[in-house]
């Protein structure tokens, strides 16, 4: 269990599962499209080392006691000690840096407890605050990719005032419609650099 000023972050039960179903809706326009499916990558190994113990989760709480968001762990490499991030926040939690600081507690365990060497990750560009935040941990660019947005979303939507000078992460081939990815990467030493600079933020 890991404490941070405002959230306490514990491993994941089956009771969490109901409870997050109950999370309000968002209502940001472009939500639909956070989740769009990775492209097919090939094994890192053998498919036993890929398919075994591949996922892990940690709820993230308030100190109250409310699940606040999930923190996910993905294909989990441990020859080359990397894993993939996922986190979720209900959307009554977003926008409070809750995210952010929870992810500056689980790093520190990540590259300490759990052994791991790298993190990397993948955002939908057009997600500002999830990129603003990754950032501002030193998570790095590393490339782009584009995925199809088959129906979730139309070409009005990206030219509303509020979500147009977004409209260079979205492209239409064929009447389809794409999103830009990014992925981004975390090493040990990136985190090591991180908390020398921020002191006071790790206490």
């Amino acid at each position: 269990m890991l404490h941070t000023p405002r959230t306490i972050i514990r491993a994941w039960n089956r009771y969490d599962d109901d409870r997050c179903r109950h999370w309000p809706e968002y209502h940001d326009p472009l939500e639909v499209i956070w989740n769009l499916q990775r492209p097919q990558v090939p094994f890192s190994g053998s498919w036993l080392t890929d398919m075994i113990g591949s996922r892990r989760h940690w709820a993230v709480d308030s100190r109250s006691g409310d699940l606040m968001g999930r923190i996910s762990l993905r294909d989990i490499d441990n020859a080359s000690k990397q894993a993939r991030l996922g986190i979720t926040f209900s959307a009554s939690y977003i926008g409070r840096g809750l995210g952010t600081e929870a992810m500056k507690g689980f790093l520190d365990t990540y590259f300490t407890d759990l052994g791991f060497d790298t993190m990397v990750l993948d955002v939908a560009a057009p997600n500002e605050r999830a990129v603003r935040s990754y950032r501002s941990l030193s998570f790095e660019y590393v490339e782009s990719d584009w995925r199809n947005a088959y129906n979730s979303i139309k070409e009005s939507v990206i030219d509303a005032p509020s979500v147009r000078h977004l409209k260079s992460h979205f492209r239409v081939e064929q009447n389809m419609m794409w999103v830009e990815f990014f992925e981004m990467r975390l090493t040990h030493d990136m985190w090591r650099q991180y908390r020398a600079l921020h002191p006071r933020e790790m206490d």
